[in-house]
């Protein structure tokens, strides 16, 4: 599918009906064509069962890998499905079989799952540098932290709670000096801005598809560079070469991606994710334009209405966060207009897809503006 404008996509997303729908950093509506491949396949399955399974997976579900692997520039091979980005992120931490002495950096801007993960590791002996920062101060914050012991650093490439977009190479040019391997969350980046994890030299991705991939709860990826954790930290049914076989007596570890995939994924969802990592690849240019054109936007506006903007406006994606006192009960009363966003970090977050507005834009911050005026 390729799109000479974002309101040709629009018209493939019911939600957009009903209401101003900016907050994809949270969930996004499933748009048709995903909605529609998923349902392919479940009409499939009621009407041939196994048949229907069987012919689906023939390929090792190499078509979902690739369609993935376009929209980061991985290879197929290096792409694994996953549930969710924890799931991905545990993969990593236990997976690297860190010892003790050595250390991960993280910081306090990150997502639990980003940091939880690696708290287990913490009994043995391993120290987890939780580095308190901010979004102006970011990546020096980060590289002051990184020593010889480093052996991960666990950052987003865009923050959940504040919008920044961070300077990953900069970062990994850091890392790579003194060893280290860079893990990035890119659940709040892929499928809004173009990603390319040969170019930002990344060494570990995750995300799950139900973010700005407008894909179901349940589709997911980890990507791991060729060469790391060829032993997967858990083995289950499909972790053997053969395992249609059934054989419990004999195994053989896989070396393919199927390697960190114990056991059976939610083939619908990512059958979904992968139709909509197919458009989005086909559109990147149009898509990633779109959304830094319109968070600008709401940053403009937000401070023209003199709203006091935390996300930086030369290091933004598709996330706008203004600070708002009351930021919950703001919310609450746009949802009762059908205009829908999240309270996180200091105040409001926006995020806008590139099939939004800018008039959607400005009736959200004009009444985020006035419900400001009262609230205080």
């Amino acid at each position: 599918m390729r799109l000479r404008d974002p309101k040709e996509f629009r018209e493939l997303v019911p939600a957009t009906k009903r209401y101003i729908y900016l907050n994809h950093a949270a969930i996004s509506p499933t748009p048709l064509p995903s909605l529609f491949e998923a349902y392919r396949y479940l009409y499939e399955i009621s009407n041939e069962g196994s048949i229907a399974a069987n012919r689906e997976e023939a390929d090792e579900l190499f078509q979902i890998r690739k369609n993935i692997g376009n929209l980061i520039n991985a290879d197929p091979e290096e792409i694994s499905l996953v549930p969710n980005t924890s799931y991905g992120i545990n993969i990593v931490a236990h997976g690297l079989d860190i010892k003790q002495g050595e250390n991960i950096v993280t910081d306090s801007l990150e997502f639990p799952a980003v940091v939880y993960p690696f708290l287990k590791l913490s009994k043995k002996g391993v120290k987890i540098n939780l580095v308190k920062t901010n979004p102006y101060t970011f990546e020096e914050d980060i590289l002051t932290n990184i020593d010889k012991n480093t052996r991960l650093v666990a950052i987003s490439h865009v923050s959940f709670n504040s919008g920044l977009r961070v300077d990953v190479k900069k970062i990994v040019r850091e890392a790579k000096e003194f060893g280290a391997l860079v893990l990035l969350d890119i659940i709040q980046s892929a499928g809004a801005i173009r990603i390319n994890v040969r170019e930002l030299d990344i060494d570990f991705a995750a995300a799950g598809g139900y973010k700005w991939l407008m894909s179901p709860q349940g589709s997911g990826f980890l990507y791991v560079k060729k060469g790391l954790i060829e032993d997967p930290p858990f083995y289950g049914w499909k972790t053997t070469t053969e395992y249609l076989k059934f054989d419990p007596t004999n195994f053989n570890l896989e070396k393919g991606p199927r390697r960190f995939e114990i056991g059976t994924i939610d083939i619908a969802a990512n059958l979904a994710l992968s139709k909509s990592c197919e458009i989005i690849s086909n559109n990147m240019d149009l898509i990633e334009n779109s959304v830094l054109s319109l968070s600008q936007y709401a940053i403009k506006l937000s401070k023209e209405y003199n709203l006091e903007v935390i996300t930086p406006e030369n290091k933004r994606a598709g996330i706008v966060v203004i600070k708002l006192n009351k930021a919950r009960e703001v919310v609450q009363q746009l949802a009762n207009d059908n205009i829908i966003v999240s309270p996180r970090g200091e105040g409001i977050r926006i995020s806008t897809h590139f099939y939004n507005t800018e008039d959607e834009i400005q009736k959200t911050i004009e009444k985020i503006a006035k419900l400001a005026n009262y609230s205080n």
